[in-house]
């Protein structure tokens, strides 16, 4: 027989199986938090994925408002001309005020979001070319130093 082993008593018996229970019940409660933090943890990612969503529909929405409002000021232009008329350099005050809202709402886009591309479109073919040989002028200047 066995001479080493001592023989538990029925008290240690019942204080091993209490321990067990209360490891069993830490077990069920640990697992139970695993499984919400991994619920909320996928909760947050959706609604992650659907700002960004909204703030890429925002940018694209802007981008269109800008281009219905160029093409209106295009149509305009066109009418104007085709009615026998001459385009002026400076513009009417209603065109010019058209302009700045669409340049002030540019810029609160971009201020509302950095991450997000915003579209611009310029008024003049002259300051397309400008900001064109500003660039390269940037380009070759870098290269001297």
């Amino acid at each position: 027989m066995v001479s080493g082993i001592k023989m538990s008593t029925p008290i240690e018996i019942e204080q091993l199986r209490s321990e067990k229970a209360r490891l069993e019940e830490d077990s069920r409660d640990l697992d139970s938090r695993l499984q919400q933090l991994e619920t909320q943890s996928k909760a947050l990612s959706e609604k992650i994925a659907i700002q960004k969503l909204k703030n890429e529909n925002a940018a694209k929405q802007e981008a269109i408002s800008q281009l219905e409002s160029k093409i209106g000021f295009l149509e305009t232009q066109l009418e104007k001309l085709l009615n026998g008329g001459s385009l002026e350099k400076e513009g009417s005050a209603e065109e010019q005020e058209a302009k700045k809202e669409v340049v002030d709402a540019s810029e609160e886009e971009q201020e509302k979001d950095e991450d997000t591309i915003t579209v611009t479109v310029l008024d003049e073919e002259e300051e397309i070319i400008e900001n064109v040989e500003a660039e390269q002028e940037k380009k070759e200047h870098r290269r001297f130093y």
